[in-house]
C-alpha cells in the first residue's frame, strides 16, 4: 500500500500540470473569428490607409464678415480615392470642415482675415471618414500705411477707412489626408 501512494499522487500531478497546459475555449473562438475579419476584409473591402491624399473643394462662398469660429463649412471630394483597383472615395462625395479662424475687418485699414480646416468625408459604403489638413486661410487687402498716411495730410476721417474682408470662394481646393487606417467595404 505505501508503494502505491507515490504512484497515485505522481498520476493525479500529472494529470493536473496536463489540463493545465491545454488551451482554452475563448481562444479557439478568437481564431475563428479573426480568421472570418480577415476573409471578409480579403474579397470585398479594401483597406484605406493613413496619410492617403484627399483633395476636397468648398461647396459655398465663405466671408470673414459672416463666419465665425467653429462654425461648420461644407465640402465635398474633388477626385474618387482609388485603393487596389477599388475606389474607396468617390468624388463629388460630401465633406465637412470647419472655420478656424473668423475675425471682421476694422479701422484703420486692418483686413479681416478667415481660416478653414478639413474634417471628414464620405466613404462609398456611408462611413465618415475622419481627416487632417493644415488650415486655409485668407486675409482681406489692408490699407492700414495708407489711412494713416491719408489722416496725417488730408483729414482725420481717413482713420475710419477699413481694410477689405477675406473671403474663400466656392470651388476653394485644398488637401487632406486620411487619419487613420480604414477598411472600406
Amino acid at each position: 500500500m505505501k508503494q502505491l501512494l507515490p504512484l497515485i499522487l505522481l498520476a493525479g500531478t500529472s494529470f493536473a500540470a496536463q489540463a493545465q497546459t491545454q488551451p482554452a475555449a475563448p481562444a479557439e473562438t478568437n481564431q475563428v473569428a479573426t480568421a472570418t475579419t480577415a476573409a471578409a476584409q480579403g474579397q470585398n473591402a479594401a483597406v484605406l490607409k493613413a496619410g492617403s491624399l484627399v483633395v476636397l473643394e468648398t461647396t459655398m462662398p465663405l466671408s470673414s464678415k459672416n463666419a465665425q469660429m467653429g462654425q461648420s463649412v461644407t465640402m465635398r471630394v474633388k477626385y474618387d480615392v482609388v485603393v487596389n483597383g477599388k475606389t474607396a472615395i468617390r468624388a463629388g462625395a460630401p465633406g465637412s470642415g470647419q472655420v478656424t479662424a473668423a475675425e471682421h475687418h476694422k479701422g484703420l485699414g486692418k483686413e479681416g482675415s478667415l481660416a478653414i480646416r478639413p474634417s471628414v468625408v464620405q466613404a462609398v459604403d456611408g462611413q465618415m471618414i475622419p481627416v487632417v489638413g493644415a488650415s486655409t486661410s485668407a486675409a482681406g487687402s489692408g490699407t492700414a500705411g495708407a489711412a494713416i498716411g491719408l489722416a496725417v495730410v488730408v483729414s482725420p476721417l481717413f482713420l475710419l477707412h477699413k481694410g477689405k474682408e477675406a473671403s474663400i470662394p466656392a470651388g476653394y481646393e485644398m488637401q487632406a489626408t486620411v487619419a487613420n487606417e480604414t477598411v472600406i467595404n
